[in-house]
């Protein structure tokens, strides 16, 4: 095992409705060519995603649902599987839910997308924004630092968590060997400070599912011994 050692403190935990820059300009402009809106090229950047929620509102919900389905997800679902979820979204948060974890993020930008467009109908789009603050204090960890992972930042999360946490229940071999192929959906977006070489830290900010940090609520700081994939000898 390596000889990792980190101090974590989580500076900030916060429910988010989006994901910055996850629907931008030329996602809006995408899904109105999708919807075969006429004039796309014309629309102000200011006015984008208004006028994609009023193209799609000319749909029934249902169709709706298949219509972002089909441009966020392309071939990944299939038509019967686009009809099932139209229903389904209406009801539940899938990006929490539906049993393939590697679309789960899509299905919360999906979800976003419907949301905004019928707020009545759909679920409110609510994820976990985490900030922490990971301090190395031993020399062999700064690797991990300096590029972290989704199954490093996994294991720091990890050890901020009992025991009895869903990702400790369903992952534990995961989290306890060396390969974790599973993180890289838990651990939607992330994005990192430069390396700190004077205090050996780094800030990341990173944004999953509420599934997977529930238990982190009221946490501050914490000791982690995480490791990246491929570390264990």
């Amino acid at each position: 095992m390596p000889n990792n050692k980190y101090t974590v403190e989580l500076l900030q935990l916060k429910t988010v409705q989006e994901i910055p820059g996850a629907w931008n300009g030329e996602q809006f402009r995408g899904l109105l060519r999708h919807l075969e809106y006429d004039g796309v090229e014309e629309i102000p950047e200011d006015e984008l995603k208004d006028m994609a929620s009023m193209a799609l509102s000319d749909f029934e919900k249902e169709e709706a649902v298949e219509k972002v389905l089909e441009f966020r997800l392309g071939d990944k679902l299939n038509k019967g599987q686009r009809k099932n979820l139209a229903n389904e979204m209406q009801e539940d948060p899938l990006w929490v839910e539906y049993s393939d974890l590697s679309l789960h993020e899509e299905l919360f930008h999906v979800g976003c997308m419907l949301f905004w467009t019928f707020p009545r109908n759909f679920p409110s789009p609510e994820i976990a924004k985490l900030v922490l603050k990971i301090s190395s204090s031993h020399p062999d960890s700064k690797i991990n630092l300096i590029t972290p992972t989704p199954s490093f930042l996994c294991r720091i999360l990890k050890d901020g968590m009992d025991e009895f946490t869903i990702m400790n229940r369903l992952f534990d071999e995961n989290l306890k060997g060396n390969t974790f192929p599973e993180a890289e959906h838990i651990i939607w977006q992330m994005e990192a400070s430069a390396f700190e070489s004077g205090t050996n830290s780094v800030t990341i900010t990173l944004y999953s599912s509420w599934n997977w940090v529930e238990d982190l609520k009221g946490v501050q700081e914490f000791e982690s011994a995480a490791y990246a994939d491929g570390q264990i000898n």
